[in-house]
């Protein structure tokens, strides 16, 4: 948006309000699909009596739960990324992806503690069951979005996913903690756009443009 606004090319408003709609409404699914999500293993794993199977059922949970979230980075969060590598004309879809796919791994192991411990410590309390719930509530709300081509953010969407099973189980939500992280959704492209337009502006007047 800022690249287009300082080149005065046309905006696809129509694509950009359906962006923004699934902004809003994937974390609040997510919310909805984890909470069904820990009622539905709540009561399954409450029905086994073998502490060894309980055990085993944890681990593969929490695996899968993680595996399908990490694919959805893939997905949808590489692709945001990537796409406009794309659309410039430099990289074709696959080896933008494999750039992405190397990127992130690369920002998995410099930055990414803090965003982990605030996701994972500090909206609420999470045990096994919540937290696969939370994981795999928040990806088939991002595998929706996916379908219909949206970009959308995973994290926001384990966000949304986190706060469901804060809710589900009864643990206390940090809503102090929460409205920061709304903030930051808000002020992210905002500050983006802002950023791209003013990058660009610097590039004209520099006369490289």
């Amino acid at each position: 948006m800022g690249v287009g606004i300082a080149t005065n090319a046309p905006i696809n408003w129509e694509t950009l309000v359906k962006i923004a709609g699934a902004w809003v409404f994937s974390p609040i699914l997510a919310a909805f699909f984890a909470l069904i999500l820990f009622k539905f293993y709540g009561k399954l794993v409450n029905d086994i009596k073998s502490l060894g199977r309980i055990e085993f059922l944890y681990k593969w949970l929490a695996v899968l739960g993680g595996s399908y979230m990490a694919f959805n980075f893939g997905a949808n969060e590489v692709a945001n990324a990537t796409g406009p590598l794309v659309g410039a004309g430099f990289f074709d879809p696959k080896t933008a992806g494999m750039f992405g796919a190397l990127s992130l791994a690369l920002g998995a192991f410099t930055f990414s503690y803090a965003v982990i411990y605030t996701v994972g410590r500090k909206i609420t309390s999470l045990g096994p069951i919540s937290a696969f719930s939370a994981q795999f509530g928040s990806a088939i709300a991002v595998s929706l979005a996916n379908i219909f081509g949206l970009p959308v953010s995973s994290s926001q969407a384990i966000v949304g996913g986190v706060i469901g099973v804060g809710i589900a189980s009864g643990m206390k939500v940090e809503k102090g903690i929460v409205r920061e992280i709304v903030i930051g959704w808000i002020a992210t492209p905002t500050t983006a756009l802002i950023i791209a337009l003013g990058i660009f502006k610097l590039f004209q007047i520099a006369g490289l443009l």
